[in-house]
């Protein structure tokens, strides 16, 4: 069924439908994976970076750690013959990346279509920022363990949704906080929380673990914490990744939000440039996306026993420093619950998941939410980031996986939740 008679259908019942991006067309554009075997061979494709000709969706970690990028047609015979100078061999991934974004979208449109005589939501597909906030509101006003608050606005004035899941009085029982979709083009991160989210709020009482799970602790769920990137990337860029605050060049809007925190703010793995997809804004906390989810620890300060930014992809659970290579103080208890945590999403489905701390793992960041978590005053021991699975797709996977995804990743959350001192 193509793409165009789905969505006239969907109009001829009064639905809305996804359409596809009118403004960036990444026809041709690959995504490229290399493993850089030399110093040489990192710095070469730093400077590609630098200069626009490569846009990393895995930033290089090391020496033979694998990272990819996604490159323009026209780019990719230079880039590669560069890069065989060097003895890489680049090996294309995605061939067509904007082949794969219709794709998504044609199954997108094709489920609302599946499900148009349903009222429930679809937990199985993508939604938009007005349809989580509205199932989250639907929730609260229906579900007695549910309340909704807006914890602030977006640079362009958007509400930060959070949904607490809760028995009982606050300020009782110890919180487990899941911060969601911080980089806009990782849709994968909202469908898995909101459908954690509803798991917590209506398996209560009918499910004995989840019950146990909800007595237990507070949960708190910010399912999509960049709304502005997220509609942006749903509108005009599927690939977004920042938020869409102005910056002091006119032809780069967006701060990385995951660089904006006050952890090492503006150091290694982070970029003073607005064009880089890294830039870390002004200061510290220039962002009120990133004032929201600051406010909204401090609000709970003292009671939050667990902190979680849910991230794709790459199968990847990861706990501070993100900025460097010194271990915490903490570090054995957090890798002792990060095994077990990785142990429960591979037993699931099988997916392989690595664990470490982050600048060990995988490359050095600044800024970020987890290390805030941890080091800004909340001090956190069981702060992390977990990069779900989805290497085949990257950045734009089916709606198929969303429930897989979502399935491991919460049974790796769940068995954090029950080993947590």
């Amino acid at each position: 069924m193509q793409v165009l008679h789905v969505v006239c259908l969907l109009a001829a019942l009064g639905l809305s439908a996804a359409i596809l991006p009118k403004s960036v067309d990444y026809t041709g554009y690959k995504v490229v994976s290399v493993l850089p075997k030399s110093e040489e061979g990192l710095r070469t494709l730093e400077n590609f970076e630098r200069q626009g000709v490569i846009k990393y969706w895995i930033h290089p970690a090391g020496l033979n750690r694998p990272a990819s990028f996604q490159i323009s047609s026209s780019n990719f015979e230079l880039v590669s013959n560069v890069l065989a100078e060097q003895a890489l061999s680049p090996i294309v991934l995605i061939d067509n990346i904007q082949e794969l974004i219709e794709k998504q979208n044609k199954e997108i449109l094709e489920r609302q279509l599946q499900k148009a005589n349903s009222k429930a939501f679809d937990f199985e597909n993508f939604h938009t920022y007005t349809e989580l906030l509205a199932f989250m509101q639907e929730t609260a006003a229906n579900n007695s363990l549910v309340s909704y608050s807006v914890i602030g606005q977006s640079y362009e004035g958007r509400d930060i949704g959070q949904v607490t899941v809760r028995t009982g009085s606050a300020g009782v029982k110890q919180i487990i906080f899941l911060e969601c979709g911080i980089h806009a083009r990782e849709w994968i991160t909202e469908s898995t929380c909101i459908w954690i989210f509803d798991q917590l709020a209506n398996g209560y009482g009918i499910d004995a673990e989840i019950t146990a799970l909800v007595d237990k602790f507070d949960w708190i769920i910010v399912p999509t914490s960049n709304p502005d990137g997220y509609e942006y990337s749903w509108a005009s860029d599927r690939l977004w990744r920042k938020n869409r605050a102005l910056t002091d060049n006119a032809l780069c809007p967006g701060v990385d939000l995951n660089r904006n925190y006050d952890a090492n703010f503006g150091g290694d793995g982070s970029s003073p440039l607005p064009c880089s997809e890294t830039y870390h804004g002004v200061s510290a906390f220039s962002e009120s996306e990133a004032v929201a989810i600051r406010d909204s620890l401090a609000a709970n300060r003292g009671f939050v026993k667990a902190f979680v930014s849910i991230h794709s992809y790459g199968g990847i659970w990861m706990s501070p420093y993100g900025y460097i290579k010194e271990l915490p103080l903490e570090y054995d208890e957090m890798y002792r619950v990060m095994a077990i945590g990785c142990e429960a999403i591979t037993a699931t489905y099988g997916t392989p998941f690595e664990y470490a701390n982050e600048a060990a793992i995988l490359y050095l960041t600044s800024g970020t939410t987890r290390d805030y978590a941890y080091v800004g005053g909340d001090n956190i021991i069981y702060a992390y980031t977990i990069e779900t699975r989805g290497k085949a797709y990257g950045f734009v996977p089916p709606p198929s996986e969303i429930l897989e995804t979502a399935i491991e990743t919460w049974n790796g959350i769940k068995a954090m939740a029950y080993n947590v001192l």
